[in-house]
């Protein structure tokens, strides 16, 4: 899956992330934050859905020069407070962003 970001748009992209057919409750699983991390750079995300299962971030927010990036979806829980990457090359949902100027 590849994330379009036009630097300097506040545009809000989302991914909506599923196992075994059902919607994954990232509340329920106990996850208490989200983030989307792009060559070194990170940017805050949301948890939101109906179903809490949709990460929801704003790639215009990036800094980086035009090109396609790796990028890595990254959630925190008790379990795991340094962060757990859930999307991205070698994961299920493998992600990349295009930063347009």
């Amino acid at each position: 899956m590849q994330i379009p970001a036009y630097r300097g748009r506040d545009n809000k992209e989302q991914i909506a992330f599923v196992q075994d057919g059902e919607p994954l409750n990232f509340n329920a699983a106990g996850v208490t934050a989200a983030s989307v991390m792009v060559n070194g750079e990170t940017l805050a995300a949301e948890i939101t859905g109906t179903n809490n299962n949709v990460i929801s971030f704003k790639p215009g927010n990036l800094t980086q020069r035009p090109g396609v990036y790796d990028a890595f979806v990254v959630v925190i829980s008790p379990e795991d407070p340094a962060g757990k990457v859930i999307a991205g090359p070698g994961q299920a949902v493998n992600l990349s962003v295009k930063v347009f100027i």
